[in-house]
C-alpha cells in the first residue's frame, strides 16, 4: 500500500476523512482533536477527495430534476433553472407544484427596496397562493399588464397582486384597465391617465418580474378571458405565433407576432423583461414547449420554473 497520497501520510489522511465524513466532526473539531490547523484539516480532505480516498455520492429522487437545471441553465443562459416532479403529471397536480417552487424563490430571493412586476395567470396565482410571511422592508408589488375582466373568467389579478403584497408587507399598485382594446389611439388615450401611466412606468422599472407564459389555443387564459377570440386565435397561428407573456404574442424567436395587435395591448413591453434583475417564468405541462422555447430564444427570462416532462422537452427542441 502506498504510504502517501500527494504527499500526504494515508494512515493521516485516512483518519481526517473517517472524522469528517463518518463521525461527523467539522474541520475545527477534527484540527483541535489532532493537534493541527484548521487549514491543514482541509487539505488533507481536498487531497482525499481528489485522489479517490473519498467518493461523494448523492442519492435523492431528484437527481435528474437537478441535472436537468443544470442542462437548462448552461444552455439558455439563465440566472437559475428550477425543474420539480409533481407527484401526478395531471394540469392542476404540476400547476400546484410550479406554485409551491414559485413560492419558495420569491421568499429566498426577494431583497429589501425590491419592486416586484407580475401578471395575472394560473402559475402565478398558485405561486400566490403558497407565499408564506417574508421579513423585508421597503417591498412594492405592481401588476404589469391590463386586467379588466372581459367574460366569467377571472383574471384574478387584484387578488393575485394583494396575495403577494400581504406576504411580503408590501405596497401594491394594480392596473385595473382593458389588457387589449379596440384601437391603437384608446390605449394613447388611457396612458394619457397619470394614474395608469405611472403604474406601468413603475412595472417597467421593476427589479424582479413573475409572469406565466400563455399558448396559442382555445385552452390559453387571454382565450378563456375573451382577450383572444376565433379570429385572432386564426391570424396570430397564421403568423406562427407560439405564445404570449402579458398578452404580449411572440413567435419562435421571441419576436413580436401582429404589430397591429400588440399595438393596442396594455403591459410591459417584451424587451422591458431583459433588463430585470430577475425575470421569472412560471410555466409548465408539454403542450407549452414551443411558448417556452420561443421565450427562451428571445431572452425574456433569466429564471425558468417549469416541471420534469416540460424540461426534458424544451432541452429536446432546442
Amino acid at each position: 500500500m502506498l504510504n502517501f497520497v500527494m504527499g500526504h501520510n494515508i494512515r493521516l489522511l485516512t483518519k481526517i476523512a473517517t472524522l469528517r465524513y463518518k463521525i461527523g466532526l467539522n474541520q475545527q473539531q477534527i484540527a483541535d482533536r489532532l493537534g493541527m490547523s484548521r487549514q491543514t484539516v482541509g487539505r488533507y480532505l481536498q487531497s482525499a477527495y481528489q485522489d479517490g480516498v473519498v467518493e461523494i455520492t448523492i442519492r435523492s429522487p431528484l437527481m435528474h430534476c437537478s441535472e436537468l437545471e443544470t442542462e437548462l441553465e448552461s444552455a439558455f443562459n439563465l440566472v437559475e433553472a428550477i425543474v420539480i416532479s409533481p407527484p401526478t403529471n395531471t394540469e392542476e397536480s404540476v400547476k400546484d407544484a410550479l406554485g409551491i417552487a414559485g413560492a419558495e424563490f420569491v421568499e429566498r430571493r426577494v431583497q429589501e427596496g425590491d419592486t416586484i412586476s407580475v401578471s395575472w395567470s394560473t402559475t402565478v396565482l398558485a405561486c400566490a397562493e403558497h407565499l408564506q410571511p417574508v421579513s423585508c422592508d421597503n417591498i412594492t408589488v405592481v401588476q404589469m399588464n391590463g386586467s379588466m375582466d372581459q367574460a366569467a373568467f377571472s383574471t384574478r389579478a387584484e387578488y393575485i397582486v394583494d396575495r403577494i403584497a400581504q406576504a411580503l408587507n408590501a405596497e401594491q399598485t394594480t392596473l385595473t384597465v382593458p389588457l387589449l382594446v379596440d384601437r391603437a389611439d384608446i390605449l394613447e388615450s388611457l396612458l394619457t391617465d397619470s394614474r395608469i401611466s405611472a403604474a406601468l412606468e413603475q412595472a417597467r422599472e421593476a427589479d424582479f418580474a413573475i409572469f406565466g407564459v400563455g399558448d396559442i389555443t382555445k385552452e390559453s387564459s387571454l382565450y378563456k378571458a375573451s382577450y383572444m377570440d376565433d379570429e385572432l386565435l386564426i391570424r396570430l397561428q397564421e403568423a406562427g405565433a407560439v405564445g404570449d407573456i402579458c398578452g404580449r404574442y411572440f413567435n419562435a424567436a421571441g419576436e413580436i407576432c401582429l404589430p397591429d395587435v400588440d399595438e393596442r395591448t396594455l403591459a410591459i413591453e417584451l424587451p422591458n423583461l431583459r433588463q430585470k434583475r430577475l425575470a421569472v417564468a412560471i410555466a409548465g405541462m408539454p403542450h407549452k414547449t414551443q411558448a417556452i422555447l420561443g421565450m427562451l430564444q428571445g431572452n425574456c427570462c433569466n429564471v425558468l420554473i417549469t416541471d420534469e416532462e416540460t424540461a426534458i422537452s424544451v432541452l429536446d427542441g432546442r
